[in-house]
């Protein structure tokens, strides 16, 4: 069976969960659809058949043989867990095929390692905590002495962390060395200077097509470092001086992102740096309803006008 309709906008993931965000994501991409006039479809990568016959590329969901593609497709892989050798590979042959992709598999990538994200902002002036790490997955150990230079407590992340997780602030080299115990190892760990005026809080930027569309101040809420919602934070809407937004929206341009949420930490003098940035970037509902809506809208900037 071959379509014979272009879908002009896709929602690509690997599954259509009912919890959310997903499920709210769709809704929203779906209700702009219809009000816009554009054809829409979710997608889910496990019906995706990716083929090259007779030299060209091609494709098949569910069986059936697509010949007309859309123009945008907006991508929900979860980051930490993004596989090269499937979902990317899913990624980069709709790009081949001349998809435009929110977000592309280059900038998705700048964003699944914590340390390749600083990486691809060293160099261009973008304020950064110190940060180490290493290669290999057993060397945690031996970064104890390396990373004493970053003075204590010190912060240790995972490298493919989320949402809060394995994030530890280190007292002293006996507790980095207690630590060496006790974590996984799947992946590197990076070291970073604690910055102490910005515990327990910090702002995560929406920016979607260059633009800042919603900003949320999120606070700890039993004194621990991470200000994350999914661990019992709380956000607020909050405003965000120029510095603060053109700061998000240059890390946004440097990673390649169309749409990401940029977590800043805020110094004593009213300047910020940067966290981390997110390529999946949406809000709980109790706390963001006014920028959950405007993230799934806001994704169909890419289209032409109807």
């Amino acid at each position: 069976m071959c379509s014979s309709v272009a879908a002009k906008l896709w929602f690509l993931t690997r599954r259509i969960r009912e919890d959310y965000p997903q499920k709210e994501i769709l809704r929203a991409l779906k209700a702009k659809c219809c009000e816009e006039e554009l054809d829409f479809r979710a997608v889910v990568m496990d019906e995706v058949v990716l083929t090259i016959e007779q030299g060209n590329l091609g494709l098949r969901i569910n069986g059936e043989l697509i010949t007309a593609y859309p123009q945008v497709v907006v991508v929900r892989v979860p980051t930490p867990w993004v596989q090269s050798d499937s979902d990317i590979t899913v990624l980069r042959h709709l790009e081949k095929m001349g998809c435009r992709l929110m977000n592309r598999p280059q900038a998705i990538l700048n964003c699944v390692n914590k340390f390749w994200t600083f990486q691809e902002l060293a160099g261009h002036g973008v304020p950064l905590p110190d940060t180490f790490s290493y290669g290999g997955h057993e060397n945690f150990a031996k970064m104890i002495d390396e990373a004493e230079v970053l003075e204590f407590p010190m912060v240790v992340k995972n490298t493919r962390g989320h949402r809060g997780k394995a994030v530890f602030l280190a007292r002293d080299k006996h507790h980095l060395a207690d630590l060496s115990h006790l974590i996984r190892h799947e992946a590197p760990y990076l070291f970073q200077k604690y910055v102490k005026e910005s515990h327990g809080r910090d702002v995560r930027v929406i920016v979607v097509g260059g633009r800042v569309v919603g900003t949320m101040l999120r606070c700890s809420t039993d004194g621990r470092m991470q200000s994350n919602c999914s661990l019992g934070g709380v956000g607020m809407m909050c405003s965000l001086s120029e510095q603060g937004k053109q700061l998000a929206i240059q890390v946004s341009n440097i990673l390649g992102m169309d749409v990401c949420g940029i977590d800043l930490l805020m110094k004593d003098d009213g300047s910020f740096c940067v966290c981390e940035a997110n390529a999946n970037p949406f809000q709980e509902p109790k706390k963001q309803k006014q920028t959950n809506k405007k993230i799934p809208r806001e994704k169909t900037f890419l289209l032409p006008p109807s």
